[in-house]
């Protein structure tokens, strides 16, 4: 699980390269290209690590990515194609994946990529020491990595894990080179050396992270539409969690690309047409807020279902983020695999329909809330402090529930102290994100004893689909059963989808080529600027 500050589609009109990769056009002429730019991009967050086994941020992704190959790469319509593997083939049990490797790549520092490579960072990864995040999560059940040649590895599954492949993209499972893994130990994340298009120079906490063109680069994924090493000879990604200094400092040409744009700011300055506007989607779950079934008020299904309806969602969006994300109606995002447009409708804005709820379970509205049994309808909101939207979507869900006659009332808190009010069942509702590029992300929020099972929802029916969903490798039964699985899960109300996830990027006019993985992580192999 990868979120903002931490772990934790929208059909998108884009610009398509022939290859089907998301870009912005390139420029016609080699000629144009100044291959000695230096760039600075305004970077929103500090990363935890830049250990792709460790860390659990899903701002460090787009870094990594840039940093490290992973053994296939995902286009931003989900389609599987080849990186550092060349071809695979799946046993019909579905639990031996066996990938063939490239034979022309080195890591950053001369260490040669094999199949010996790929199971000294299966090894690194299932270490206990490692204490690995995002990375281990990705290998479900496939914790086992063997050479059975020398450019050739089988990965062994003790149930069969049909995610795996989609999985492998995640630069969160970048291959990383086993000199440095043995080298560098607890300090790997200072010092991450992989075989992608960037090699690391200098980290600076909380400050800067710059990366330099790797020249020997010729084996990036063809998916990109790019042959070679990257057009631009450096990246210095300056860390500004303040929004209105990023803003400043993007404007004042400082910067070529700035990440997280407010919506306010992305709405202007896309009207004002001097820059171009790039909303890359991020797969998953959106923005969202688990319901938690456990805790009074909400363990009574009458109450989850009156809240979803007593939230003008467009409302939040406008009150949030000046209406730049739009709206989720769904657990999984538009364009992802199980997608299922027909639960859109499930839960419109109707505070009628949600008082109507309440009367018929037995809550009576005499005074300012509704009351049962004498007790007011009470429901805690969290939200971590340390990201600006998160706040502001608690603070307008609030006023929409405090407007219907809830007593709704939210606690900012640090992600520590947040984790485990969550974990602990303390809370009613909370936002979030989840990104995943397969739908077997709901399994960490749906199954029981899932460390982020903050709805502490389950039941057999939802677990059999669930669990069945791992395990089918057919991709219409896949779609059948997520698709059931999302319908419980909208039928309990215990997720309320809020917005699509998307980061709101802004870059120059100069800047052309840019492309992400699917999942919405920024790829810069396939950049330049123009003189």
């Amino acid at each position: 699980m990868k979120t903002r500050g931490m772990v934790v589609k929208r059909t998108l009109t884009l610009l398509l390269a022939a290859s089907g990769i998301g870009l912005l056009a390139h420029p016609a002429s080699a000629a144009s290209i100044n291959r000695n730019a230096n760039i600075v991009v305004g970077w929103a967050e500090p990363p935890d690590s830049l250990n792709p086994a460790t860390t659990g941020a899903r701002d460090v992704g787009p870094l990594d990515v840039n940093i490290f190959n992973t053994l296939v790469w995902m286009t931003p319509q989900f389609k599987v194609t080849s990186d550092l593997a060349t071809s695979w083939t799946q046993s019909p049990d579905g639990r031996t994946l066996t990938l063939q490797l490239r034979h022309d790549v080195t890591f950053h520092d001369g260490t040669p990529f094999n199949a010996a490579a790929v199971v000294a960072n299966i090894d690194y990864i299932t270490n206990p020491a490692t204490q690995s995040k995002s990375a281990l999560g990705l290998l479900g059940p496939c914790k086992t990595a063997k050479a059975t040649g020398p450019y050739t590895v089988e990965f062994t599954c003790s149930a069969p894990y049909a995610p795996l492949l989609a999985h492998l993209t995640e630069p969160y499972l970048g291959m990383q080179s086993p000199t440095a893994i043995k080298k560098w130990g607890k300090d790997l994340g200072l010092h991450p050396t992989g075989t992608g298009p960037f090699k690391f120079v200098s980290y600076t906490p909380n400050q800067s992270l710059v990366l330099e063109r790797n020249d020997a680069y010729k084996w990036g994924p063809a998916a990109t539409g790019h042959s070679g090493p990257p057009d631009i000879a450096r990246i210095t990604y300056d860390i500004v969690p303040n929004s209105q200094a990023r803003i400043n400092q993007f404007q004042s040409g400082q910067s070529v690309m700035m990440q997280e744009t407010p919506g306010v700011f992305w709405n202007a300055l896309k009207a004002g047409g001097r820059f171009n506007a790039v909303p890359v989607p991020i797969s998953g779950m959106g923005i969202f807020a688990p319901i938690n079934a456990s805790l009074w008020p909400t363990n009574d299904l009458a109450v989850r279902k009156a809240i979803m309806f007593a939230v003008d969602k467009n409302g939040v969006s406008k009150l949030a983020d000046a209406g730049a994300h739009p709206v989720s109606n769904t657990p999984l995002e538009k364009g992802m695999t199980a997608y299922d447009p027909s639960l859109e409708g499930m839960y419109t804005y109707n505070p009628k329909k949600a008082a109507a709820l309440l009367k018929a379970d037995g809550w009576t509205k005499t005074g300012k809330f509704w009351e049962k049994n004498g007790k007011p309808l009470t429901i805690k909101l969290t939200a971590i402090s340390t990201v600006p939207e998160y706040p502001l979507l608690a603070q307008a869900i609030q006023g929409y529930l405090l407007k219907f006659g809830m007593d709704a009332t939210v606690q900012q808190l640090a992600v520590p102290a947040w984790l485990a009010a969550n974990i602990k069942g303390q809370i009613n509702m909370t936002p979030l994100q989840f990104v995943d590029a397969d739908p077997d992300g709901l399994h960490f929020w749906f199954l029981p004893g899932q460390y982020f099972n903050w709805s502490h929802y389950t039941n057999p029916e939802l677990t059999k689909l669930l669990t069945e969903g791992q395990q089918v490798t057919d991709p219409a039964k896949r779609i059948a059963i997520y698709k059931a699985a999302q319908k419980i899960i909208m039928e309990q109300a215990v997720e309320m989808p809020l917005h699509q996830n998307i980061d709101l990027v802004m870059t120059s006019k100069k800047l052309t080529g840019l492309s992400w993985e699917g999942g919405g992580f920024e790829y810069f192999g396939t950049a330049a600027i123009t003189k």
